[in-house]
């Protein structure tokens, strides 16, 4: 059987068509629409358009901001592009909409997606951070999805690292906002790999990369002494960059040897990258409506 995945990120919704063997079998994206109404149009015109050439037998979705997975309510903490879903509910789908229909948070999504097929299978306890235009992020303890009192475990992005802090950890780790700083810094446009490749002959961009590094290996150590995973898996697009997780690796040993740690966090990169949020989302389907 086939299922639509729809992934709704900051900048772009991802689209795709998973299988039963969590495989992605047709992509597509949707750029962010205008409002609201547009939005649920959307969705409703992408499922009439894949649901007899694919026989969708459901749609699962994943999507950034703060969600009731179970009530389908959106509450607030979501991109900017997307504030008019605050309040707005994505199982009003379920009208017009008439296969099983479910809703869980990016970072669960790429946890579960890793869990199913991916770096996850043989592991029991570890963390999915998803590194985009926020920093989300899920946690699977003992080979279940744990969701939290207001279903944001794992969700970092939203702390700050000390109480005076002008920037959260989103803001200091996530690569679309590591990029923007550049930006506003020096009016040119690079992104990460490129700061690391330019390093030598660009101090800005040195000392950007170099930040954003030595920040994501903080916000993992300090994640690890409160979860404490058998590891860390990253997703999104920047994982696409060969050099990221040997770099981050070496940033996170440098740092737990200086402070003397008694365990150092492992990361990892997600089997499916992009795709893990999109495969997440069918597998949470179908374990939800048992399908």
């Amino acid at each position: 059987m086939n299922y639509l995945g729809i992934d709704v990120g900051g900048s772009r919704i991802k689209t795709g068509v998973v299988n039963d063997a969590g495989e992605i079998i047709w992509s597509g994206s949707i750029d962010i629409p205008a409002d609201f109404p547009a939005f649920r149009q959307a969705i409703i015109d992408l499922y009439n358009a894949k649901k007899d050439e694919y026989d969708i037998r459901g749609v699962g979705i994943s999507s950034c901001g703060g969600i009731n997975p179970y009530t389908g309510l959106v509450t607030p903490g979501i991109a900017p592009r997307l504030q008019y879903l605050i309040g707005k509910n994505y199982y009003d789908l379920r009208r017009d909409i008439p296969v099983p229909i479910a809703l869980e948070k990016d970072g669960n999504c790429a946890a579960l997606g890793e869990k199913w097929t991916g770096s996850g299978v043989e592991l029991h306890s570890y963390c999915a951070l998803v590194l985009g235009s926020g920093l989300g992020g899920g946690v699977i303890y003992k080979d279940k999805v744990y969701e939290g009192a207001h279903f944001l475990a794992g969700d970092v992005g939203y702390a700050f690292p000390s109480f005076d802090a002008e920037k959260g950890f989103s803001g200091l780790c996530a690569p679309v906002q590591v990029e923007q700083h550049y930006t506003e810094l020096t009016g040119k446009k690079k992104n990460i790999a490129q700061m690391y490749d330019t390093r030598a002959e660009d101090p800005i961009a040195a000392r950007v990369c170099g930040d954003f590094f030595n920040h994501l290996a903080n916000t993992i150590i300090t994640m690890q002494y409160i979860l404490d995973p058998q590891a860390f898996l990253l997703g999104g697009g920047i994982t696409a960059w060969d050099q990221l997780i040997p770099l981050l690796q070496e940033t996170i040993d440098r740092q737990a040897r200086e402070h003397g740690l008694p365990a150092t966090p492992v990361v990892k990169r997600c089997r499916h990258m992009n795709g893990a949020n999109l495969i997440g989302a069918v597998y949470n389907l179908k374990m939800k409506e048992n399908l």
